[in-house]
């Protein structure tokens, strides 16, 4: 059985560990079956078609004088009717985890080649999940709803592809809900990564290690809030002078660059850059709690049991609040408050530990329903949409 994954590669680990959680699943539920995952980069949408496929001449449109975008399109649109992708052979269609809702969202790179072109013709006859969606807006400004017609006609077009479409966050919940689009919130499949009964280590409450994961400013994007960059590294500095008197401050890593920033923050604390899923958790296992940017590590951490305070710029702490853990904006994420807030969590951290294997293992059903209901449904009913431009 060939399964395809819509998904990131070669980011960082947080992406593959979203992965993993899925692909742990699709193992379950179709237990006994030899199971090839097809995946595709979203960020170089092409590669959903083989090498030497004719779609790959659109990559030569650059070297034209003029109109090069609307011949690298006019040969996308035209060499997609061939019907020879990646993904054509694939039994089932699976996007991982990722931001489908933000300002714009209908202009991301792989709307049209692998969406329109590709899923939206397989989908008539294989089911197509959209798996973990999540909603990525500035903190400052939460929408009530999605406003641009061009977004509002993106998204109903892949949730009408899609047999079942779940959601990580509440607010992806409430704007596909105001579009009448139906988005169960199911915490992020990256809770899943280390498997339906990995083995806990580190006792109930820990060795101690408290993990640091640092991103500059806070988070990805700034998205115009005037976060300064500079405020948030002296109050980590500050905060990790505080932790250095009680506990082991221990940076977790989840690419290149917070490696050479961690050094920057503090040199003289060790620096951990797991490269796999199984490395990952072997490293982290016995840590008592962490303080995080990248949301996926909050989540990874949650699925051994291991709490954390999450702190980031946009709408992407909600799917750490979906996990009953304490998010704060990186406004707001003083060094005090962020002290008082790790010392109540190690304080609770058997009882906390125990709520997050028990909300790990409830995931992880409701993962498996999703999937054995959406493989057991008949073609869903489409709706009659607008056309989609391509």
């Amino acid at each position: 059985m060939r399964i395809g994954l819509i998904t990131t590669i070669g980011t960082n680990i947080g992406d593959t560990l979203i992965r993993e959680g899925i692909c742990l699943v699709l193992k379950e539920v179709f237990g006994g079956r030899d199971l090839e995952f097809v995946p595709v980069n979203k960020h170089a949408p092409l590669t959903v078609y083989p090498d030497g496929h004719p779609v790959r001449a659109a990559a030569l449109a650059r070297y034209l004088p003029r109109g090069r975008a609307r011949a690298a399109s006019a040969i996308e649109r035209l060499a997609s009717k061939l019907n020879m992708s990646r993904f054509d052979g694939c039994d089932l269609i699976v996007q991982c985890g990722t931001p489908v809702l933000w300002p714009g969202c209908h202009r991301c790179e792989w709307a049209v080649p692998i969406w329109h072109h590709v899923v939206g013709r397989l989908s008539k006859r294989i089911p197509v999940l959209n798996i973990a969606a999540g909603a990525c807006y500035p903190w400052e400004r939460q929408p009530s709803e999605v406003t641009d017609p061009r977004d509002i006609e993106y998204l109903r077009a892949i949730a009408s592809y899609c047999r079942t479409t779940t959601v990580r966050d509440r607010l992806a919940h409430c704007l596909f809900q105001a579009m009448d689009i139906e988005a169960p919130l199911v915490p992020c499949s990256a809770l899943l990564a280390a498997g339906k009964n990995p083995a806990v280590k580190g006792g109930d409450g820990g060795d101690g290690t408290v993990l640091i994961d640092y991103m500059y400013g806070g988070g990805h994007y700034d998205w115009d809030q005037r976060i300064d960059p500079e405020a948030w590294a002296r109050t980590m500095r500050n905060l990790i002078g505080r932790l250095k008197r009680r506990h082991n401050p221990v940076f977790l890593c989840h690419d290149e660059k917070e490696y050479d920033l961690a050094k920057d923050l503090d040199p003289t604390l060790r620096r951990m850059w797991p490269k796999d899923p199984q490395e990952y958790f072997d490293l982290v296992a016995t840590a008592s709690g962490a303080i995080c940017n990248r949301m996926h590590a909050s989540v990874a951490l949650a699925s051994l049991g291991i709490p954390s305070i999450a702190v980031c710029t946009d709408t992407r702490l909600l799917m750490v609040e979906a996990l009953g853990l304490p998010c704060l904006y990186v406004k707001e994420a003083t060094a005090d408050r962020l002290e008082d807030l790790l010392e109540h969590l190690l304080e609770r951290r058997a009882q906390e530990k125990a709520r997050l294997l028990a909300l790990r293992t409830e995931t992880w059903n409701r993962y498996v329903e999703v999937f054995s209901r959406a493989m057991d449904e008949k073609e869903p009913v489409r709706h009659d949409l607008c056309s989609v431009s391509a």
